[in-house]
């Protein structure tokens, strides 16, 4: 005692220097120490003296000299003044004895000023030490013991009177558990035991003092009350004082008021956690004052937070131990308002613990509320649109979760959602932001880019699971005979290769109109507005589905001249893979009889593309032309038809098979549209020049070439009334045929002539036969007059004699033969008659 008598007078002496610090007289550490020592040796079931409360005074007289205490020191020195206290047994304060009870009470206030001291060390009060004196006390706190519980207690409650007297502190802004403190003291004024509550609600009173003095000018209105004014500010004091030992249902509307507008959002999100913790079976919280405060907290509108992830995580770790069901009620209520406010972080934390946990029961949740779900899907809708994939860089810094985590998201979310409703509601813009994606990372090779995504792990393939959350979004619009067509014809496997994308796209589209889809008109509306650029989308994936389904009259009836113009404009573009695209939605608008003035429309950028270099485009050029002439008729559209028949022409002798076949047999459909009292002398002309074309291609190498050409020629015969050709085309072979139409046709041999010189290039052996064979029988007919003709037809022959083809060869032999007899015997008849 006379030790510690001798500490207080040094620091007496030492505050009345004029540079007061006690390292010049000894070192204030070292004798910290000692004094520490006399604490700790204490008796710790006993109160035998004052030398506890006179060390503990004598810590606090060290605080108000200089130097400060070290930061390890002063943790210390709190833990060794906290034990001693907390090592007494329990009732002291109560015991018959009135020496114990003024000792213990001189203890008490002892270390109330000890803790005082350390706060304050010759400046205002520093919530730093507040906040190492709370971590310390905080096991007694939540003790198990009653007793230990309301001690401790009432030591935060002293502590918190005397701070809140002074109207600035220091490190207010590193204070960080005042949430969490208020939570714990808010939950403890409905505990079971008086003395708890009681003093839990004090500290609550006095918790709620510091941060009107202290935050009360950085406050934003709450409700009625603008705190920024002193007359109010005073007046909420006033008010709190009033309601002193208030009861549990004002108490938590002074909480509910301050964790809106006093508390930032990590002070919140602990109170939010601590709730959520108390609600657990074994909690040492009563379960419904946490309910109670849960769902005040939680009304609209629902406040901002931090650490989103955290607290989910908190809520999955703790969900199968909560059992009270007022308890689960209230935290489905809060994850699907978490997910409402913050979408992205928590669909972040719920794929990551799918992935390292195989748990869905959060997502099952999520899936319950009907409003909660149509909210979610339109969240994961705008993120799926967005394909502004980040840096790994930029990753961390970005709270927006990625197209594909997005898509992860939906998948799950649909799994476990019964309600189709919602679903139906958003399905065309689902439907074509997922198709955009698989587009993304297939058709456009995104999937290269794609590196340290948050929420796709390295076991992830992008592509496969996309196309596994587009089946899932079919089925849950309740059209799974559309999966089941869709995997028939290996759609999936098609969507995952880039050459076969578009087939699988189309074979997608064509699964829509293959029974009663309600969703075809909204759908097509929507790939207008990705064509037309007013909505985002992939403009080729929108064109490949619009070019399928155009085959359904109830899409072709929703065409209109926009879409026409945007279809020019793009075949203009000379992109093969647009192009194609543009050539099938033409093709398949022509088998509709009401779209004739959109094909007239279309029609020259259609013809234009059969010459195109690209065979692909030529091809499907054949088959829109194909298409519109069965939908044409030939009253309507001669013109038309007569353009067409020029375009083909040239195609009969094609290298290709495909276009020589087309060509042909799309000339025998445009023949058989023809009305006699319609014909034109122009058509009349290409009907005539075809005539040659066609009886060579009876000998074509190509079975189906040959037979088109035969109902061609057959066509023809028809409709320039030669019925013994006509009846010859029918059934005879080439060379009856031949001279069958050289017979009725006796006006139009010095051209027939000429279109069988130009034949005897051709690449097949057989034409070139037939075509020296008809030169054959064109010289025996009519008489080359003239020497130009002669010299051309004997210099063609001359150079077949030499065909690397026997029987053409042979065969020019002969021709020539005739030739030169037939050109001797004309010039004896022309002396004879000479002569005469």
């Amino acid at each position: 005692m006379t030790f510690l008598s001798s500490v207080t007078i040094l620091c007496s002496a030492v505050k009345s220097q004029e540079h007061p610090n006690m390292n010049y007289y000894c070192n204030k550490s070292i004798l910290a120490q000692k004094v520490e020592l006399l604490i700790v040796e204490e008796p710790s079931n006993l109160l035998i003296s004052s030398l506890r409360q006179q060390a503990m005074f004598c810590i606090m007289e060290m605080s108000n000299v200089k130097p400060k205490f070290p930061t390890l020191q002063r943790i210390k020195l709190i833990k060794s003044g906290i034990n001693s206290l907390f090592s007494l047994p329990p009732g002291m304060e109560t015991d018959t004895n009135r020496e114990i009870v003024s000792l213990y009470s001189q203890t008490v206030r002892a270390l109330d000023e000890m803790l005082q001291g350390l706060m304050t060390e010759t400046e205002n009060p520093s919530m730093l030490v507040f906040t190492e004196i709370v971590k310390v006390i905080m096991p007694w706190i939540l003790s198990e013991k009653s007793f230990e519980k309301a001690r401790a207690l009432s030591i935060i409650s002293r502590q918190l009177r005397f701070i809140s007297s002074f109207p600035q502190l220091r490190h207010m802004d590193d204070f960080k558990i005042g949430g969490k403190l208020m939570g714990i003291v808010g939950l403890f004024c409905m505990d079971s035991d008086f003395d708890v509550s009681s003093q839990a609600s004090e500290s609550l009173h006095y918790c709620f003092k510091v941060f009107v003095n202290q935050r009360y000018g950085e406050i934003k209105v709450y409700r009625d009350l603008n705190l920024k004014s002193d007359e109010e500010r005073c007046k909420l004091l006033i008010n709190l004082q009033k309601d002193f030992h208030a009861e549990w249902s004002i108490n938590l509307l002074y909480i509910v008021m301050f964790f809106r507008t006093f508390l930032n959002p990590a002070e919140r999100t602990d109170i939010i956690t601590l709730c959520v913790d108390a609600l657990t079976i074994g909690s040492k919280f009563n379960t419904l004052s946490a309910v109670g405060m849960l769902e005040k907290i939680m009304k609209e509108p629902f406040p901002e937070l931090n650490e989103v992830p955290g607290l989910i995580q908190t809520i999955h770790s703790h969900l199968s131990s909560i059992k009270d069901t007022g308890a689960m009620t209230v935290i489905q209520n809060l994850l699907q308002k978490l997910a409402w406010k913050y979408p992205d972080e928590v669909m972040l934390k719920l794929v990551d613990i799918q992935d390292k946990e195989q748990d869905r029961e959060m997502w099952k949740i999520l899936a319950a509320s009907p409003k909660g779900i149509a909210m979610i899907l339109s969240v994961l809708l705008k993120r799926m649109k967005s394909f502004n994939f980040l840096e790994p860089a930029e990753l961390l810094k970005s709270l927006k979760i990625n197209p594909l985590l997005a898509s992860r998201a939906l998948n799950a979310l649909l799994l476990e959602s019964n309600s189709k409703l919602n679903v139906e509601t958003l399905y065309p813009w689902l439907y074509m932001a997922l198709l955009t994606l698989i587009s993304f990372l297939v058709f456009e090779g995104g999937i290269k880019n794609l590196h340290n995504l948050p929420g796709v792990p390295e076991w992830l393939n992008p592509v496969s699971h996309s196309i596994e959350c587009l089946k899932t979004l079919i089925c849950s619009a309740g059209y799974d005979y559309q999966v089941s067509f869709l995997q028939n014809h290996r759609t999936w496997e098609l969507l995952t290769d880039p050459e076969g994308y578009l087939e699988g796209i189309s074979l997608i589209a064509k699964s829509m109109t293959i029974r009663n889809f309600w969703h075809i008109r909204p759908i097509v509306s929507l790939i207008f507005h990705i064509l037309y650029g007013h909505e985002d989308g992939s403009s080729v994936t929108a064109l490949a589905v619009l070019a399928e389904l155009f085959q359904s009259a109830e899409v072709a009836a929703m065409v209109d001249e926009n879409i026409i113009e945007f279809l020019i404009s793009t075949i203009k573009k000379n992109d093969p893979v647009t192009q194609k695209l543009v050539l099938k939605s033409a093709g398949n608008l022509g088998v509709h009889k009401n779209t004739g003035k959109f094909l007239r429309s279309l029609q020259p950028y259609v013809l234009n593309s059969c010459f195109s270099t690209n065979s692909v485009i030529v091809t499907e050029a054949f088959l829109a032309l194909r298409c519109i002439i069965c939908n044409l008729n030939w009253t309507d559209s001669i013109i038309l038809l007569i353009e067409i028949s020029c375009i083909l022409r040239p195609f009969f002798d094609d290298d290709s098979e495909e276009h020589r076949y087309n060509s042909i047999d799309m000339f025998g459909i445009l023949l058989s549209k023809v009305k006699r009292r319609f014909l034109m002398v122009s058509f009349r002309y290409q009907i005539h020049c075809s005539l040659i074309p066609l009886l060579f291609h009876l000998q074509d190498e190509s079975s189906s070439v040959a037979s088109a050409s035969r109902d061609s020629l057959f066509l023809c015969a028809k409709i320039l009334v030669c019925p013994k050709f006509k009846s010859v085309c029918a059934g005879e072979d080439t060379f009856i045929i031949g001279r069958t139409l050289l017979e009725e046709q006796k006006d139009k041999i010095s051209w027939f002539l000429s279109q069988s010189l130009s034949y005897y290039s051709s690449s097949q052996a057989s034409i070139r036969q037939i075509a020296v064979w008809l030169t054959s029988q064109i010289i025996q007919i009519k008489d080359l007059e003239y020497d130009e003709e002669y010299k051309e037809v004997s210099s063609a022959l001359r150079r077949m004699k030499k065909d690397e083809d026997p029987a053409v060869a042979c065969l020019a032999a002969q021709t020539i033969w005739i030739l030169r007899s037939r050109r001797l015997h004309r010039g004896k008849i022309r002396r004879v008659v000479w002569c005469f």
